[in-house]
């Protein structure tokens, strides 16, 4: 039910010393909306029982992804993620809701979440939580429905010939809570960094998982620059990152055996992630375990639009309770790795 894609590296070292957490010492979650609840009990089985405690780890992770990279950082209990997991489950929109409502929605959902954590997951001492946002630019700026629409179809058009014209339309910046980032500084598009602290912690995690033009994007946030920040993955959906080269092996619980850089190269398939995922292991699910799923498919977004929420809350709460298999597949693949191995 579960497959390990690795990179060339992350391939000869869990081959010479098999699984072993001190390989790692970083470990990332991506965009993706709901996809990620299915590997919700996997999440806590590797953050609280896999890796030690007191282990350090970087943890980074974009829109959703940060919201687990939060919530997971939390010393000593998995309260605060299965939080998440309840309210992000029970959501309900009784109609097509206006991003002011989702706005709303999501700040509620992130404050059950964090309930009083966010000191402890702040100043955790072996967890670095780390969080990309995006502040818009130009166009993108605006709180203008017709502006964004306008930017967003210059990011489209402009992406398609360069990746690196994303810098045109959008600032990347990475929150976080140690001084001695892994992910700053980065080449591949320019980066900025911001201190992530107690008082800032809920405003970037809503920041980073503002898709535009569902949410408004968030304001005013204490300790970053001015501006209007966004969904991390509109420059990093999948985190095809130049930064997971540097030290460590990198695991990526992920609901793809791929990762898209950016948002606006999800169907570009020529951009797929390489040469930075050389230190990368990918623990995600194979087809098996994808066809048992309601609807044989991962929770998706387009679900509020073609499930009434009763219908939908049942599937995916199906769909967290099937990923409970997830955790015994994985005690299995650490103690043989070698048959769940594929390469990236």
């Amino acid at each position: 039910m579960l497959q390990l894609v690795v990179g060339p590296e992350a391939r000869r070292q869990i081959s010479q010393s098999g699984l072993q957490p001190e390989l790692f010492d970083k470990v990332i979650a991506a965009s993706g909306g709901p996809k990620w609840i299915p590997l919700a009990a996997l999440d806590r089985h590797l953050l609280y029982q896999f890796f030690p405690a007191e282990q350090p780890l970087s943890l980074l992770g974009t829109s959703s992804g940060a919201w687990r990279c939060t919530t997971l950082s939390n010393p000593g209990s998995d309260a605060a993620h299965r939080r998440l997991q309840h309210a992000y489950i029970h959501q309900r929109y009784d109609r097509p809701p206006m991003p002011a409502e989702v706005d709303a929605m999501c700040e509620g959902i992130l404050s059950d979440a964090l309930g009083e954590c966010a000191p402890a997951i702040c100043d955790n001492l072996y967890r670095q939580l780390n969080i990309i946002v995006c502040r818009g630019r130009h166009l993108n700026d605006s709180a203008r429905r017709g502006s964004q629409l306008a930017g967003l179809a210059f990011t489209a058009l402009t992406n398609l010939a360069r990746r690196r014209s994303l810098s045109m339309s959008w600032q990347r910046l990475v929150a976080s809570t140690g001084l001695d980032t892994p992910f700053v500084p980065m080449d591949d598009l320019p980066t900025e960094a911001a201190p992530l602290d107690a008082n800032n912690l809920l405003p970037v995690m809503l920041a980073s998982g503002s898709i535009p033009l569902v949410l408004s994007g968030v304001t005013g946030i204490p300790g970053l620059p001015p501006g209007r920040y966004f969904d991390g993955g509109v420059t990093d959906y999948h985190l095809d990152l130049p930064a997971l080269q540097r030290g460590g092996l990198t695991l990526y619980p992920h609901f793809y055996p791929h990762a898209a850089p950016g948002w606006f190269d999800k169907k570009l398939p020529w951009r797929r992630a390489s040469t930075n995922f050389d230190k990368v292991a990918i623990l995600t699910p194979d087809p098996t375990f994808i066809a048992r799923l309601p609807r044989g498919r991962l929770p998706d977004r387009s679900d509020f639009k073609t499930l009434d929420s009763d219908r939908r809350i049942r599937d995916w709460e199906r769909a967290a309770e099937l990923g409970e298999a997830l955790v015994d597949t994985f005690q299995k693949l650490v103690q043989d790795p070698m048959p769940y191995l594929r390469s990236l």
